[in-house]
């Protein structure tokens, strides 16, 4: 089942297109990588399944319905972002007991347990929180709020290192224990890759790739060995990047153009090895061209 279906979905911020014809469909019960360059338009499609924003043209349906201040979709979804905030005359445990009264899958000892794990005082008011604590408890409330679909908006910013490999763990957990739709957004892709099911990858504005993490990760390759024995074949497919040193060339390039077999790659002398899901979104989203080694020469 879908909960969510973008049919030919734009949306424009003055003369400013962020969104552009996208369509796009999600199935109940995955987490999900939303993946994409600073302004690539992750927010916008956010925030309009979210319903918090109309688009410009096109539709977008969660659970079968317009979001854009639905109450029904509402009370199935939560938004958890780096902008979320709260009262500044609660504390954190009364923030929680109002989300134990809205909340009807609410897991108020597990959210409990997580803070004293974080070590955030319960006593504290949520805008004298570090900027690290905040996404910490942020984080734990959209999680114990157990909705059909959950979106994370950048939902580590500010965290560590080490408390984000924690909550990357606590985020599969909680999933395994009430399965449900999650999308997640992160500028930490290969720290949350073991944990994805799927990666929606926009680029100004549009979609350029939808798939099982797996499939995803295969879409491209590193091709190296001896330049001239690379040439022909590199003429003949999509390159990414490449690198000559010394006679030896790197390429990146499409896999589903390459038709030659593995074996006949290695009687060339060519080694083939595969990409990280993190590789492969830096180069198809990569401007042509772009390089940073040639700013300096």
């Amino acid at each position: 089942m879908n909960i969510i279906q973008c049919e030919d979905l734009s949306k424009s911020f003055g003369r400013r297109n962020a969104l552009q014809h996208v369509t796009c469909a999600i199935d109940a019960e995955k987490i999900i990588g939303i993946i994409g360059r600073n302004g690539a338009g992750k927010s916008t499609i956010l925030n309009i399944i979210a319903g918090y924003i109309k688009p410009t043209s096109g539709s977008c349906k969660v659970f079968n319905e317009n979001p854009f201040n639905n109450i029904q979709t509402a009370a199935n979804m939560i938004f958890i972002d780096d902008r979320l905030s709260f009262s500044d005359y609660l504390s954190l445990e009364e923030i929680l007991k109002f989300g134990a009264d809205f909340y009807p899958n609410w897991q108020s000892e597990l959210a409990y347990r997580m803070l004293d794990y974080a070590g955030l005082d319960l006593t504290a008011k949520h805008q004298q929180l570090s900027k690290g604590q905040l996404a910490t408890f942020n984080l734990v409330y959209g999680l114990v709020s157990r909705c059909a679909l959950t979106i994370l908006d950048e939902p580590m910013n500010g965290m560590d290192e080490a408390i984000r490999t924690d909550f990357y763990r606590a985020i599969l957990k909680e999933y395994l224990a009430f399965p449900r739709t999650i999308l997640i957004t992160s500028h930490h892709l290969q720290e949350m890759e073991s944990i994805l099911e799927e990666i929606l990858l926009i680029d100004k504005g549009s979609i350029i790739a939808h798939a099982p993490l797996d499939e995803f990760k295969e879409q491209l390759i590193s091709l190296s060995g001896p330049s001239d024995a690379l040439a022909d074949l590199l003429s003949e497919t999509e390159v990414y990047a490449q690198t000559i040193v010394a006679g030896m060339t790197s390429a990146i390039v499409d896999t589903s153009k390459l038709f030659v077999s593995e074996d006949l790659l290695r009687s060339k002398g060519i080694t083939l090895s595969h990409l990280t899901a993190s590789e492969v979104c830096k180069y198809l989203t990569s401007k042509e061209g772009s390089d940073i080694d040639a700013i300096f020469d």
